[in-house]
């Protein structure tokens, strides 16, 4: 989320003068382009067009839709906050609104080009390893059954083995890496180890930490944030089998569409 890149990238005093105009005033974002926001903020407009390259935008315009998106969303998907004074009533009414918000704000991060080509790696590899550790490895365990299911060679763990890395042909591997902070240090490692050997890797992993991204093929952006409430518990499982599912049923599509034309 935008709102979370604000919290973790070091900014000029300019640059904050920004960030607290947006955070008191976010709907000004939704009505004013880069210049009539610069006479707001009281700075240049090319400072609005290099802070928001900062973010990562390719400009201020890149930076307005998606902040608009990311703020609607918001809007639509308010949800009443769970505490330890919440009763049963609060958290059956409540956990609905989570699921729908964490799968929608996932959703907008989604590169449809990337997932096309990850589905087909998965399709070409004879062997897809997944890395992950604590909540995460359960999950790519239940993804890597299905793709069993389905036919495809599919194995969890949870640090790297090297001397398993060191026998890999890398043309016949396809390794996930899965850290929602992107720089858990064991993920971290394993991805550089199997880069290292030539294999081709997807990290799924948060927008907020570049380390665990650049060292990869592929990005596929999982749900992440700085808050720690209790929402926050479990919001990054369900981003995170949201995408496996969808690149098992990807897979089992193609698969069937394939053996169509055979």
């Amino acid at each position: 989320m935008i709102t979370d890149l604000f919290k973790t990238i070091h900014f000029t005093h300019q640059e904050k003068t920004i960030v607290k105009y947006i955070q008191d005033n976010p709907e000004d974002i939704l009505n004013y382009n880069a210049k009539e926001l610069s006479k707001l903020i009281y700075v240049s407009s090319p400072t609005i067009i290099r802070f928001t390259q900062k973010l990562g935008f390719k400009g201020y315009q890149d930076f307005q839709l998606s902040y608009v998106k990311e703020y609607m969303l918001l809007k639509k998907n308010q949800t009443k906050s769970l505490n330890k004074e919440s009763t049963i009533e609060d958290v059956i009414i409540t956990i609905p609104n989570i699921y729908s918000q964490v799968i929608d704000e996932t959703k907008h991060m989604i590169q449809k080009s990337v997932y096309v080509r990850t589905i087909n790696y998965m399709l070409q590899a004879k062997q897809i390893d997944f890395y992950a550790n604590d909540n995460n490895y359960s999950q790519v365990q239940s993804a890597c059954l299905k793709l069993t299911s389905l036919g495809i060679r599919a194995q969890a763990y949870n640090t790297i083995n090297q001397k398993y890395v060191d026998s890999l042909n890398p043309q016949e591997v396809l390794s996930f890496v899965v850290s929602h902070t992107g720089r858990n240090k064991t993920i971290v490692d394993a991805a550089y180890e199997l880069r290292k050997k030539r294999v081709r890797v997807i990290a799924i992993t948060g927008p907020l930490d570049p380390t665990l991204k650049l060292i990869c093929n592929e990005s596929l952006y999982i749900y992440s944030s700085t808050n720690e409430s209790i929402k926050e518990m479990f919001s990054y499982g369900i981003s995170l089998n949201y995408i496996l599912d969808i690149l098992v049923m990807g897979v089992a599509i193609k698969k069937k569409n394939n053996s169509k034309t055979q």
